[in-house]
């Protein structure tokens, strides 16, 4: 690795461009924008990677390490600070936050795994048929009311039908991609 050429100090442009770069969380272009540089892509390309500036490159890596250290996150590290939240919660007598940063720990160790079950699917992607099996195990399974005697479908329960409705003649119609349709027609 080149040596680090200490003589030559950083232009004004140069240190924001250094500051921006590293502790902004900036592309190199918006770093060098920010900077005050007129063509911020190209200069962004030759501070970074022109050998000319070494010491503005290794400047940067410099910092870049020093703001990884200060950041890292290890395994023993954070079950340390478990151990000592949880530590901390008992002598408080605060046990739910115990029990949570024990279970954090847990979880760290890959002793536990939390399971999710995602379901996709949705009424309106299934058909009469599908959606009638449906309730029926839904109404067997929480046992609510006599499942297996009742249909819940509209053709089978008079209850539905308003008896001041019948002036209207009510069918199902069946269209050519066999999807029902619920159809009225006044009588003449």
């Amino acid at each position: 690795m080149p040596e680090r050429r200490e003589d030559k100090p950083f232009t004004k442009k140069q240190q924001t461009f250094i500051q921006q770069y590293v502790y902004h969380d900036l592309t190199n272009t918006e770093a060098a924008h920010r900077a005050g540089y007129a063509n911020p892509r190209q200069t962004a390309y030759v501070l970074l990677n022109d050998p000319k500036y070494m010491n503005l490159q290794m400047k940067i890596r410099e910092l870049q390490e020093a703001q990884q250290k200060k950041y890292e996150i290890t395994f023993e590290k954070v079950a340390r600070d478990l151990q000592m939240i949880r530590d901390a919660a008992v002598e408080d007598g605060s046990y739910g936050a115990a029990v949570t940063a024990e279970l954090g720990r847990a979880k760290l160790a890959g002793l536990m795994v939390e399971k999710k079950e995602i379901k996709h699917g949705r009424i309106d992607q299934m058909d009469r048929a599908e959606v009638e099996a449906r309730l029926m195990a839904l109404l067997e399974k929480n046992q609510l009311g006599a499942a297996s005697t009742q249909n819940p479908t509209l053709e089978h329960n008079e209850e539905y039908v308003n008896s001041e409705d019948v002036d209207d003649v009510e069918h199902w119609v069946e269209d050519e991609d066999g999807n029902d349709n619920y159809e009225v027609e006044d009588e003449p």
